[in-house]
């Protein structure tokens, strides 16, 4: 629903361009060096813009870090509905437990960085190339290959064996 919301309202392009979506809800994004078990976290007090700091190590390859970005905006949207107005305060590590806020803000991060109308669009005019089409896709919607590989199979579209 929000991400649909974000493309509509944005008018969004692939690869989509994070930054602007949050500078629209107002969110500050800070961008350093953690330990690497930090992927990103999203900080929201009362009377202070929400921030979102991301793990800009050379470790986080960068389709990981706008990854990151999209799950932590998510974070900043659920986190209205489920906690209005209350100090929030995640922090997202690889082995963060996969709880029902993470899995869905995975899911929010999915669909803004991979719409469904937009990846069925492309994974249909690449058929003649199915051997790269995942690795195509990705480049251009601006995910990691395993990302754009787990939609296409959430999706029920087949994935070729063949990867570069």
């Amino acid at each position: 629903m929000y991400a649909h919301k974000a493309w509509q309202t944005l008018k969004l392009e692939i690869p989509v361009d994070l930054a602007k979506v949050a500078s629209r809800l107002g969110i500050i994004i800070h961008e350093k060096d953690f330990v690497d078990e930090i992927d990103g976290l999203y900080l929201r007090i009362n009377g202070a813009p929400p921030i979102i700091s991301i793990n800009s190590s050379y470790k986080k390859p960068l389709m990981r870090r706008r990854f990151t970005l999209a799950h932590e905006i998510g974070h900043h949207l659920l986190g209205r509905r489920i906690n209005p107005g209350n100090r929030l305060f995640f922090v997202d590590a690889g082995k963060t437990q996969r709880t029902l806020i993470e899995r869905a803000c995975n899911r929010f991060a999915a669909q803004l960085l991979m719409p469904e109308d937009l990846v069925k669009h492309h994974y249909n005019e690449l058929c003649y190339n199915a051997g790269q089409r995942v690795a195509i896709m990705a480049e251009r919607f601006g995910v990691s290959g395993w990302a754009m590989r787990r939609r296409l199979k959430e999706m029920g579209l087949e994935v070729s064996s063949f990867r570069r």
